[in-house]
């Protein structure tokens, strides 16, 4: 081995060393090569070797007359992956969001990244071990679906996460003690406000809906919907609404009394509306029943339920270009995704 060869491995590992710790900084800047020839005293052609071997491990990338900049790779391969958080990521919607979320970080991003996914129940302690897990060698990203109206007792952690040049982002909401990260939601409380202005200057004056309130897009759904009553002047008492679960009789009576209802998921739907269908009720035909998600659940053979999703920019989408871009040293900002309506 020559001793050109040596100085350029030399300065290459402690390259290295300065591009890891600019990551967990955020500095996404770069020197030039003149400043690098000056700093370990060498000549250009050696910088210029030890360059082109970080561009080739996608270390770094460069566009002309902009000079050299980090792509956001870690030089420790075993930190180059996303990890997704999820309650229940084997249920519903979440193993078609998880591919999709895969695919796009794949096509979109200009440099390599593995994704994991972890289950967390809805439990906060389970979500604390996984977390104390990746805070050893912590990733590039995690997407973590905020699951409850709870401050979360692991905040201390995901800011130890972002400490070590993780980026943490929270999917469908925040908790309220951790308001400043990141987060991709739907707009729920806009979708559930709009259809049931919608419904009224339709001629449906008793909207009635069935929502879960133990999350926040739930809780932001039915919020817009109790707003809109509201500002309608409607009735919007306990018995235009059910929240959590409630009993099939309570779902029927509801039903009987309504000439439109809205449901906050499928997954809800799907099972009443079965039922009330078996029940053969004179006036189904007669009532306008909407959902969200528009997942498989509302595109049954037997029986379609009209459900609400987002045209433009699917949920997919928007969340890898979210994470790949605070990857790359941009700004942090939230995003809301609309839903289509009618």
């Amino acid at each position: 081995m020559t001793e050109k060869t040596t100085k350029k491995e030399n300065i290459t590992q402690r390259i290295k060393i300065e591009i890891s710790e600019k990551l967990i900084s955020g500095n996404m800047s770069f020197p030039t090569e003149k400043e690098l020839c000056e700093k370990y005293s060498c000549s250009r052609q050696t910088i210029r070797k030890v360059l082109t071997d970080l561009k080739e491990e996608k270390l770094i990338t460069s566009r002309q007359g902009s000079g050299y900049k980090l792509t956001g790779l870690n030089p420790n391969p075993r930190r180059n992956h996303i990890c997704l958080l999820f309650t229940r990521p084997d249920e519903y919607i979440y193993p078609s969001l998880i591919y999709d979320i895969e695919k796009n970080l794949s096509q979109a991003a200009d440099i390599p990244m593995s994704v994991s996914v972890s289950e967390t129940h809805a439990d906060f302690y389970k979500e604390r071990l996984i977390l104390k897990e990746l805070l050893k060698n912590p990733p590039l990203a995690v997407l973590s679906e905020c699951f409850s109206l709870m401050a979360n007792p692991n905040s201390d952690i995901y800011r130890a996460l972002e400490e070590k040049g993780c980026a943490v982002i929270f999917l469908y909401g925040n908790y309220r003690n951790m308001e400043n990260f990141t987060c991709v939601t739907e707009g729920a409380y806009d979708a559930a406000y709009s259809l049931v202005s919608s419904l009224h200057a339709s001629g449906f004056n008793r909207i009635s809906g069935v929502f879960r309130n133990n999350n926040p897009q739930q809780a932001s759904m039915l919020y817009g919907f109790i707003s809109a009553l509201k500002d309608l002047e409607l009735p919007f008492d306990k018995d235009r609404y059910i929240i959590e679960k409630g009993f099939d009789s309570d779902i029927q009576t509801l039903f009987r009394n309504s000439d439109a209802m809205i449901f906050g998921s499928d997954e809800y739907a799907y099972p009443h509306v079965k039922n009330l269908r078996s029940l053969e009720l004179s006036n189904f035909k007669d009532k306008k029943i909407y959902s969200f998600d528009n997942s498989y659940l509302s595109q049954v053979n037997s029986f379609r339920i009209p459900s609400f999703y987002h045209p433009r920019e699917s949920l997919a989408s928007a969340i890898a270009e979210r994470i790949l871009s605070i990857i790359k040293g941009q700004p942090k900002i939230s995003i809301v995704l609309p839903y289509q309506l009618f």
